[in-house]
């Protein structure tokens, strides 16, 4: 029997992965999220290492790259690792292994980082844990972005049988608080607030502006640091 090691085949949906960056509405909704977890990377990163739980394609994988790390991308998905491998990601290597068991030594990376991986995955917590493991202890950083249980859009992509995101288990900014305070001091933010209709993607910007502003719960995307 294979071992179940995800909610969801994404070896099915991989070479359709990307798509979504390509569109008008997910370039919107990746600029707020990268965005917001820019906020949180560190200023002087060179020869710093980060492990990447759940990296898929190598779409943040090129991120984290681009901002200086040496990644270590990790996924499942044996379909995803090769088209990550396929794109030439510079100081990125990709292998298959599971979140919840990393083939790592303790304190091997200065960040570990998961990106609406939590929501997938069969034990979050057990992930979490794995990922402060491999994390060193002097300094070392947890990066976590998920999707918002309490915003709108998201409760909507579940309601499809058909959605990956149906088997998804979706985090509170108050959820993944709870979640990440047991390993260091937890910062989080709520962000992509991205009014519904393509007509008024050009209203993001000042939307998001709005609500990240007000502090108003209901952005698509939470995103969280925990210092070690």
């Amino acid at each position: 029997m294979k071992e179940r090691r995800s909610k969801v085949d994404f070896d099915v949906i991989a070479d359709r992965y990307d798509l979504w960056y390509e569109s008008a509405e997910g370039a919107m909704y990746d600029h707020f999220e990268k965005k917001a977890i820019s906020k949180f990377l560190p200023r002087n990163i060179q020869s710093m290492k980060l492990l990447e739980i759940g990296c898929g394609t190598g779409h943040w994988s090129q991120f984290f790259s681009e901002y200086g790390f040496e990644v270590t991308g990790v996924d499942v998905s044996e379909r995803m690792i090769e088209i990550a491998q396929s794109k030439d990601v510079p100081n990125a290597l990709f292998q298959i292994a599971n979140g919840q068991s990393l083939p790592f030594g303790d304190g091997s990376f200065d960040v570990a980082a998961a990106i609406t991986t939590l929501e997938f995955v069969d034990n979050a917590e057990s992930v979490v844990q794995e990922m402060a493991r491999c994390t060193r202890k002097s300094a070392g950083q947890l990066l976590i972005g998920v999707l918002n249980a309490l915003a709108g859009f998201n409760r909507k992509r579940q309601q499809d049988p058909e959605s990956l995101y149906a088997k998804a288990r979706l985090f509170s900014p108050k959820q993944l608080k709870g979640l990440l305070d047991p390993c260091g001091q937890t910062n989080i933010i709520t962000v992509a607030f991205v009014p519904r209709g393509k007509c008024l993607l050009p209203l993001s910007p000042l939307i998001d502006t709005v609500g990240r502003l007000l502090h108003l719960p209901y952005g698509v995307f939470v995103a969280a640091e925990v210092r070690l």
